[in-house]
């Protein structure tokens, strides 16, 4: 209240400081593109100097090439001026970009700092160590319980070497059991040379077999 009624310092927020800067940085480009213009000017002013010296010195008018020459010197020395001036605001310029991408910096570091301050102090170390070996003694439990839980209900013990020594004694007596086998007789040999050809019955020899199976056939 007292600082509405007399007139006290606003407090001001990053967002109306963030306004001022652009406001700042608009102000030196403005500046820049004036200094520019004028630059331009002034060059066009030297070559106009330089080219009416010419024109006098070629008419032998010494004096008026030098007036010309003189006011070509004093162009350009405004355009040096010019030249360390918008030198001065663009360093001015780069100064305040640099200057506001550090703060914005600083700022996402201090905010981060700050969510981490606030997170560690719902975190206790040695709560969290002791939570950690109650977890590991849980984890102890639950194999316990998972191996006893795999153990056979029987009481039986079944020794497996003794199972494969009697599996063994069985194939064993199979084995004596089995009838032997009984040996082949050995069988001719085939012959390998080829048979002698059946002796071909001439015409006559044919007729005389026919003639005695139909006496034989008449005699029954």
């Amino acid at each position: 209240m007292f600082n509405r009624m007399f007139g006290g310092k606003k407090q001001e927020t990053p967002s109306s400081k963030t306004s001022q800067s652009n406001a700042t940085l608009e102000q030196l480009d403005n500046s820049i593109d004036l200094l520019e213009k004028r630059e331009s000017v002034l060059e066009k002013k030297v070559q106009l100097e330089l080219k009416k010296a010419k024109e006098f010195y070629a008419k032998k008018n010494t004096q008026g090439a030098m007036q010309c020459m003189k006011r070509k010197k004093t162009y350009e020395e405004q355009l040096i001026a010019i030249g360390n001036q918008k030198n001065n605001l663009e360093t001015l310029k780069f100064t305040i970009q640099q200057q506001s991408m550090n703060k914005e910096i600083i700022q996402a570091q201090m905010s981060a700092k700050n969510e981490l301050k606030k997170e560690n102090k719902k975190m206790n170390a040695d709560k969290i160590e002791d939570t950690m070996d109650d977890l590991m003694d849980e984890m102890d439990k639950a194999q316990q319980v998972s191996a006893a839980l795999q153990q056979p209900l029987d009481n039986n013990f079944v020794d497996e070497d003794d199972l494969m020594a009697e599996l063994e004694l069985e194939m064993e007596d199979d084995e004596a059991l089995a009838t032997p086998e009984v040996a082949l007789p050995d069988m001719p040999k085939v012959p390998q040379n080829k048979l002698p050809a059946k002796k071909q019955k001439t015409k006559e020899e044919e007729d005389e077999e026919a003639l005695r199976l139909l006496e034989a056939e008449l005699a029954i």
